[in-house]
């Protein structure tokens, strides 16, 4: 009788351990298949860039898929100069859109005046965003009522130009 229990209890530890490798296999897989669609794309877009424009060094691709989808880099041209680069992905002709360093405000500076004037705020992340025609900063973060914001800065960071607020669905 005591043998069955012993044989029941290592047979469930069995199957118990074979569930948790399987769960966590799976869940590389996923995260893996997951990041790669996220960044599909990115290798080629920096290969087209380098030998088709005069821009190289190409660096810190993202994606903005807001009204329309871009990929988002920062690249140096002939002369070392840093631009923000914006190459929509879909349309027949993909033109650059291309803006200069110099003139906009920085990362860090327009997070330290978005702290400043929102402190009980918890920070989720800031990019490049591209809107109407317009290059903005998109600073997403938490309120201190914990709805989800994004708010559009101008990329020189002299206005707030949209505020998208989100309620949380569920407690």
């Amino acid at each position: 009788m005591r043998e069955s229990n012993n044989r029941w209890v290592l047979w469930t530890l069995v199957v118990i351990t074979i569930l948790l490798l399987a769960g966590l296999g799976y869940s590389i897989y996923l995260y893996q298949v997951i990041n790669d669609s996220r960044t599909a794309g990115f290798e080629t877009t920096k290969n087209q860039i380098e030998s088709q424009t005069s821009y190289h060094n190409v660096h810190s691709i993202q994606g903005y898929y807001g009204e329309n989808s871009y990929h988002v880099f920062y690249a140096s041209n002939q002369d070392d100069e840093e631009r923000l680069i914006f190459l929509p992905l879909e349309g027949e002709e993909r033109e650059l859109i291309v803006i200069d360093t110099e003139k906009m405000m920085r990362e860090e500076a327009i997070l330290d005046a978005w702290s400043s004037s929102c402190d009980t705020c918890r920070f989720a992340d800031i990019r490049p965003a591209y809107e109407d025609g317009q290059a903005l900063w998109e600073i997403t973060y938490h309120d201190k009522d914990n709805r989800f914001v994004m708010d559009y800065y101008s990329i020189d960071g002299e206005s707030l130009e949209e505020r998208y607020t989100y309620n949380k669905m569920f407690p």
